[in-house]
């Protein structure tokens, strides 16, 4: 059960965002256009973050090209630390592709008008996209980490 958590984290966390968007009670408001403003820098702010995640997604790819170049290249005890590093840099990648995907689809929802008159919906599918913002932001500050642990581990060891 741990190694299905572990695997499949970021996908359970992706259909739980998506169940409590889809929670709420069907009460309807009004449309103003202080609401109609909101509505577009909350799009804004989910392009935003779905072009950060491009960004991650790019930049863990360019790191596990790293670590595959240098795995050749080291002796075999720095291998497995390196192969460690790749596949994180490759789960950080994952991680990236189901965030952007969950944000693209709290986005098609926060556009439905249907969904947009009930106030319940709204704040849910406001917090949603706040939290998927600060894990945005985790995501970069780690990759920043991971990058600079890739750095260090490839300061290590001889060279074959």
């Amino acid at each position: 059960m741990r190694r299905v958590i572990q695997k499949h984290g970021w996908a359970l966390l992706a259909i739980v965002a998506t169940v409590l968007v889809f929670w709420g009670v069907a009460r309807t408001q009004p449309k103003g256009e202080q609401q109609m403003m909101t509505q577009h820098q909350h799009l804004k702010q989910m392009q935003e973050m779905m072009q950060r995640m491009s960004r991650v997604m790019e930049r863990t790819h360019q790191l596990s090209q790293t670590m595959t170049q240098r795995m050749e290249h080291k002796q075999t005890q720095m291998r497995e630390q390196h192969r460690m590093m790749q596949r994180m840099g490759e789960s950080m990648g994952t991680m990236a592709e189901h965030m952007k995907t969950t944000t693209e689809r709290l986005e098609q929802m926060m556009q439905d008008q249907m969904l947009t008159r009930n106030r319940e919906m709204n704040q849910d599918m406001e917090r949603v996209r706040e939290h998927m913002g600060e894990m945005g932001e985790n995501m970069e500050k780690m990759l920043q980490i991971m990058e600079r642990m890739t750095k260090r581990l490839g300061q290590l060891g001889p060279e074959k």
